[in-house]
């Protein structure tokens, strides 16, 4: 089989409640989580039920899943782990290392079983029923016969529809989009990494003002940066990633406090 690949233009970021609890290490549950339409500040539940046969995702595998759904929407139902890999934000093709930890991300993703039902918020809000059961990612994999281009792949995901999650933030107008050049990491894309880029991207998109203030206790918190260490090797990075913003506009300025982070949008 050889597969031409489409171009990505954009990728799509969630900004639901549901999309940001899911990648925070939640255990296998029936959650109520707390969202409100945007403008309102009375909160509705919606009923989140996880089922786990792997360990609990993380924000590594929240890039991943970004990408794939990404590749998915600019048309690529095959996507290769290069493919995959440059559109979180790497470059060239993955080494070993990464190769794997991309394909176990992937699998993980596949045995993650997830109920939602939304009919508090649907009578609430008006919004269509959503009520859906299945695999975070439904996929199967094609080794080594697929051809990208003129070069054969050692591994092939075929998506056979789009993630439950991602159909629920885009149902609700609920996300942003990113260029590919707006969502490189400016570091490698360690977990801590991926945490802390996907903490700043989600509060500076969800801002409707001109300024944002961010507390180190609640990035620590939402990271799960429960160390010493940990904390100190965070603050050590939030230059670099706020320069970036700046850099790409998303973000005009920021200035850094002893506690917290001031950002001009």
């Amino acid at each position: 089989m050889k597969v031409i690949p489409k171009k990505v233009k954009n990728i799509v970021y969630p900004l639901d409640k549901l999309n940001k609890s899911i990648w925070s290490g939640l255990e296998s549950e029936t959650y109520s989580v707390k969202v409100e339409k945007q403008g309102s500040r009375e909160e509705v539940l919606v009923t989140l039920a996880l089922r786990f046969h792997g360990e609990p995702l993380n924000a590594f595998d929240k890039r991943v899943y970004l990408a794939i759904c990404a590749l998915y929407n600019a048309g690529n139902e095959y996507m290769s782990a290069g493919m995959i890999f440059r559109t979180m934000g790497g470059k060239g093709y993955p080494r070993t290392e990464k190769f794997e930890k991309i394909k176990q991300s992937i699998i993980k993703m596949a045995m993650v079983h997830i109920s939602i039902d939304n009919a508090e918020e649907a009578n609430k809000y008006n919004y269509p029923r959503f009520r859906e059961i299945g695999a975070n990612l439904l996929a199967c994999e094609y080794e080594s016969e697929t051809e990208i281009k003129t070069k054969k792949t050692e591994y092939c995901l075929h998506l056979l529809s789009k993630p439950l999650l991602m159909r629920y933030s885009e149902e609700h107008k609920q996300l942003t989009t990113y260029t590919p050049e707006q969502f490189q990491c400016p570091l490698s894309m360690t977990e801590i990494n991926c945490a802390i880029d996907d903490y700043l991207r989600y509060r500076i998109a969800r801002t409707s003002g001109k300024t944002l203030k961010i507390l180190h206790t609640s990035l620590y918190k939402y990271c799960h940066f429960d160390t010493k260490s940990k904390k100190q090797d965070a603050r050590g990075k939030f230059t670099t990633f706020l320069d970036f913003y700046a850099k790409n506009g998303l973000i005009h300025g920021y200035s850094l406090e002893t506690d917290a982070i001031s950002i001009n949008l």
